[in-house]
């Protein structure tokens, strides 16, 4: 199994960040986390054929996380209809809003599924992936983050929680430090210098600091920084590498467009 970083910016693309979409592989099919603007561009450039796509989870419907989805759905059932592949279906996974709003794009072909994050609920299972929502901190809509176990046996165990954009909620923390994920992919929108701090407030995302505490409070080992905003240069991402290391002792990396991570050959247990 392997994670490909389609997107890792924020808000608006860049030339070097598209918005917010990561694709996670297994032997089969792939999982889409969120679907930014210019996700099949960013596809493409990975080599993963769009009939791969099975399932997409959106944490939320902030456009800069839904904006690629449409296309993505077009270009899903062109491929299928002009190849006849009837068994082929693109199963969607949202919080309340995005099922009903869209229902003319959601066929036979594609599926919509309202999910929310109950903590008393059990893991969704779908083909190769198995999958939790969690409550997030992301102003007044409903965000999940979402926990993914990707044990392959007995010994072997890489579990990753991807924040979406805000703060990991008290039920989430709570489940996150039973669970003790072996990476956290975190929302690091910002700096935690003070103004950086009230901005982060104010937009209810997360700071360099949160995202690092979170790692550090569940006893994570890896710590993956996206959600960039384009207020930051390249010279500053050194400033982010520096404060994250300040306060987590595991590895810590920026996530960039395209970057890869197996999980197959890591060793989290």
């Amino acid at each position: 199994m392997k994670i490909v970083f389609l997107g890792t910016g924020a808000t608006t693309p860049s030339q070097t960040r598209y918005t917010p979409s990561i694709a996670v592989c297994a032997a089969r099919d792939c999982m889409l986390l969120d679907c930014g603007e210019g996700v099949q561009i960013r596809l493409q450039e990975a080599g993963i054929d769009v009939l791969r796509i099975s399932y997409v989870v959106i944490t939320h419907i902030h456009g800069d996380h839904i904006y690629g989805l449409m296309p993505l759905i077009d270009s899903f059932t062109m491929k299928v209809l002009s190849q006849r592949i009837r068994e082929k279906k693109l199963h969607i996974y949202a919080p309340r809003g995005l099922c009903n709003s869209n229902n003319q794009h959601f066929t036979e072909i594609i599926k919509c599924h309202e999910i929310s994050p109950q903590i008393n609920n059990g893991f969704i299972e779908i083909g190769e992936f198995k999958f939790k929502p969690l409550p997030m901190l992301h102003g007044n809509i409903d965000a999940l983050g979402i926990y993914i176990t990707s044990e392959s046996n007995a010994k072997r165990k890489a579990d990753l929680f991807y924040s979406g954009d805000g703060l990991c909620s008290e039920e989430c923390m709570k489940f996150l430090k039973k669970a003790k994920p072996c990476i956290i992919i975190h929302d690091a929108s910002f700096l935690d210098y003070h103004d950086d701090v009230i901005k982060a407030r104010e937009k209810f995302h997360a700071t360099v600091a949160d995202a690092a505490k979170l790692a550090l409070e569940v006893d994570a080992k890896i710590l993956i920084l996206t959600h960039i905003s384009n207020r930051y240069r390249n010279d500053d991402l050194r400033d982010f590498l520096s404060r994250a290391s300040r306060i987590f002792q595991g590895d810590i990396f920026i996530a960039s467009d395209l970057s890869t991570l197996w999980l197959d050959k890591l060793w989290c247990v």
